[in-house]
């Protein structure tokens, strides 16, 4: 504890312990040199107090990021072991809690740290209704770059319902629609070095039967029957 002079009767004290509290208070000193001295001090001292808020400091919460190499919290995955495996749950995202999002994982380099998402770009303040988009976890590493999660709405990338990713458009046009809101600026189309499209193949197969689907890929015959490759639309 600690005390200044605020005037010959009034003395500010400032109280402080471990907890995130801290607040400012007046006291009175024990010093009384005689009742007409008392009763002019005491009139300058409250007059000089009354424009002295209670000052109250609150620190603000820990950021829920963990400020360290996530190989000392993920496990490996198992593909290669010269990586770890992110898996996203309930407890990581507003969008998983709310149900919105469907849980996904991707691999990450062992050197890399969880970066802290701002509320404002998680989608807290929207879930489940959010009309744009929302960065759901992010990733960095301050010599390899970053990596994040961005979750859109349907409706900001089309009007067609139930809407497959063919539906959608091209990563050129996916860019284009996402890309000021994943760099905080203006989406200038020489800054896209490269985009791939990789497609997952299903199969499936089926005797005496034809296979049929939008997207299907190929088909072979063989003495136990017919095979389909298709990507899932």
């Amino acid at each position: 504890m600690s005390t200044f002079a605020f005037t010959s009767l009034f003395q500010i004290t400032v109280s402080s312990s471990s907890s995130s509290l801290h607040a400012i208070r007046a006291s009175a000193s024990e010093y009384v040199p005689s009742q007409h001295t008392l009763r002019r001090e005491f009139l300058k001292g409250v007059a000089a107090l009354m424009p002295l808020p209670l000052v109250v400091l609150i620190e603000p919460p820990p950021s829920d990021a963990r400020e360290v190499e996530v190989g000392s919290f993920l496990p490996p995955s198992p593909s290669d072991p010269s990586f770890v495996l992110f898996k996203a749950s309930a407890k990581d995202t507003p969008a998983l809690r709310a149900g919105n999002v469907q849980p996904y994982k991707f691999i990450l380099p062992p050197t890399w740290k969880q970066a802290r998402v701002a509320n404002i770009l998680s989608g807290n303040y929207c879930q489940p209704k959010c009309a744009e988009p929302w960065v759901e976890v992010k990733f960095e590493d301050e010599k390899q770059g970053k990596v994040q999660v961005v979750a859109s709405p349907l409706i900001r990338l089309t009007n067609k319902p139930n809407a497959t990713i063919e539906d959608i458009g091209s990563p050129e046009k996916l860019i284009a629609s996402l890309g000021p809101f994943v760099t905080g600026n203006t989406f200038d189309p020489e800054e896209l070095l490269e985009t791939s499209v990789e497609k997952l193949v299903l199969q499936i197969r089926a005797r005496n039967t034809i296979c049929s689907h939008r997207h299907t890929q190929s088909c072979k015959s063989n003495s136990k029957g017919k095979h389909c490759c298709f990507v899932c639309g």
